[in-house]
Order: C-alpha cells, then structure tokens, then sequence
C-alpha cells in the first residue's frame, strides 16, 4: 500500500477553506459546502491533504460510533480530538476496489484490523463516491482505504503558489512500532519518511517557489520540499 492523504483538523471548515484558498491552493469540499465537514487539496498524482472538522463527540455518540464501526474505528476518532490542530492521521490505499486481501495481509502478519466499513459520500456535483475502509485497532499506524469507484481524483489541478504534489510526509515513529508502520506500508513507501518520534512531523510540497504564508496556513507544517 502507499500514501493516499494526509489529515489537518480544523475548527471551521468554511474559514479553513478560504485560509487555504489565500495561501494559494485550489480546495474542493468533499461534499456540499453547506453539509460537509470536509475538504480536500487535490494534485494530479501521489497523495492529497484532507481538512477535517473534528467537533469533540459526546459520550452517547461515541457509543454510536462504536456500534457502527468498532472499537477500532472509535480508538481513532478519540486519538483525533486529542492530537493538536495540526496533522492528526495518515491513510494508506490499495489500487483494488475492495480493502479485504490488504486487511487479511495485515491480520496474517500480526496486525490486529477493524472490521471492513463500506463508506460512501456525495460530490458537491451530485456524484457519488464508495469506497472501503479497515482500520488497525492501533491508533497510531495509518487506517487503510481501497480505491475510490469510480475515481475521486481531478482530471487536472493547479495551484496558484506553484505545488504540483506532495514530496514527502515525515513521520516520527517509535522504535516499538517501527516494524509494524512497514507492515502497513508493505516494506516502503515513495512519499512516507519514518523517523524517531511520535506523529506527522511535517509535510513538504514540490513546485513551491516560497514558504507559505503561516497566517494562512495557521502554523501547519507544510513547506516546500528540499533541496538539499
């Protein structure tokens, strides 16, 4: 599996698209604006960034969560009302249609999965998207997705500050889980660099010609990729 996208919590969904819009990106919401809590910085290959609206959930609406998608799934959600409002996840994907031989890998290997959760929402132009989704029952290692059907990806995209893609994401990873995290990655990864530590540590861009405006972008670390 590989890289699909990269999560930023944000408070306001609205106010966090137009930030994004002024730093330069193209930003699509993943449903109506008026009904989604989501929305999404596209490129023409590799990964995407996610902005999500994560509202704290009650305890009666964390047990719904739970009945519908798990312990897994709850485990995650809870992780995300935790992490500071900067990158809180990371998703893997499968060019397959469906998440079941990747989950059965991870489970034979010894990577306890979330049950499979058939997933679907509807474009802001009226199509819908389905898709799957299994998550370890760890919170920290990325939940694993199939293939958008039919594709969610633009046919074209281009950002007014110059990025053309995601270069790199750099993840701190404990020792005690390093074996697990290439597990999921199925030994590698062209994007995902894992270091010492704990969390996303950054995210770097290629074809921005500047840093980003921190105003903007809310002291994210989200940068131009290195030359050096």
């Amino acid at each position: 599996m590989r890289c699909s996208h990269i999560l930023h919590r944000v408070d306001d969904i609205h106010a966090s698209v137009r930030a994004f819009e002024q730093a330069g990106f193209t930003v699509v919401y993943g449903r109506r604006p008026d009904r989604s809590s989501n929305a999404l910085i596209w490129f023409e290959t590799g990964p995407f960034i996610e902005l999500v609206r994560v509202p704290r959930l009650s305890l009666p609406m964390l047990w719904m969560a739970q009945l519908y998608a798990g312990r897994a799934v709850r485990r995650r959600v809870e992780r995300w009302v935790e992490r500071e409002r900067l990158w809180i996840d990371l998703a893997v994907e499968t060019d397959d249609e469906t998440i079941g031989a990747e989950r059965d890998r991870l489970i034979r290997a010894g990577v306890p999965m979330s049950r499979i959760l058939n997933m679907r929402r509807v474009t802001p132009e009226g199509r819908t998207l389905r898709w799957q989704l299994a998550a370890p029952q760890d919170p920290s290692l990325p939940f694993a997705m199939s293939a958008y059907r039919p594709s969610a990806r633009p046919g074209s995209v281009a950002h007014a500050n110059g990025a053309t893609g995601v270069a790199s994401v750099h993840v701190g990873v404990p020792a005690a889980k390093r074996a697990a995290w290439l597990t999921v990655l199925d030994g590698g990864d062209p994007w995902i660099r894992l270091a010492d530590g704990d969390g996303i540590r950054s995210v770097e861009l290629s074809g921005l010609a500047t840093p980003l405006d921190p105003a903007f972008i809310g002291g994210l670390p989200l940068r131009p990729a290195s030359t050096g």
